[in-house]
């Protein structure tokens, strides 16, 4: 589950330092879902989504608050997820700045199921969280008693 946790911070942590640099190209990404929103907000709306990127990413690789990353992991993949698949049954052509690279979506199935397994991973690391851990911690009693 270590691996699975380090692999997940790091790719979350790749691909947010990634769209830093294309914040207009997720933007773009947004319009093009045409998801009815004002195109005011897809910049915001872009800018929240990698900050959220890099924070998971980071608190999962130093297992910071390692519940909650775990959460909002889930919830990232699972809003990816349905802008696929609503992109996808509407036969809209996107492309996008994801998953490590800016290409066209062609292969739809392909993208939704590479999407699937991610949101399946962050379950995998939400149910690690949530594991009780027995570690050996003894307390030390100091004797000052010959003080």
């Amino acid at each position: 589950m270590s691996l699975l946790r380090i692999g997940m911070g790091l790719f979350f942590l790749g691909t947010g330092l990634q769209k830093i640099s294309g914040l207009d190209e997720t933007a773009q990404f947004l319009i093009r879902s045409e998801l009815y929103l004002p195109e005011i907000v897809a910049l915001p709306l872009a800018c929240t989504g990698v900050a959220m990127e890099l924070v998971v990413g980071a608190c999962l690789l130093g297992r910071f608050h390692y519940r909650g990353a775990a959460a909002w992991g889930i919830i990232m993949c699972s809003v990816f997820l349905l802008l696929y698949i609503q992109a996808w049954a509407r036969g809209l052509v996107l492309s996008c700045n994801c998953l490590g690279s800016t290409h066209a979506i062609e292969n739809y199935p392909l993208d939704t199921g590479m999407r699937v397994l991610l949101l399946g991973a962050m379950t995998l690391i939400l149910w690690d969280s949530r594991q009780e851990r027995f570690t050996f911690n003894p307390t030390r009693r100091l004797d000052v008693s010959e003080l």
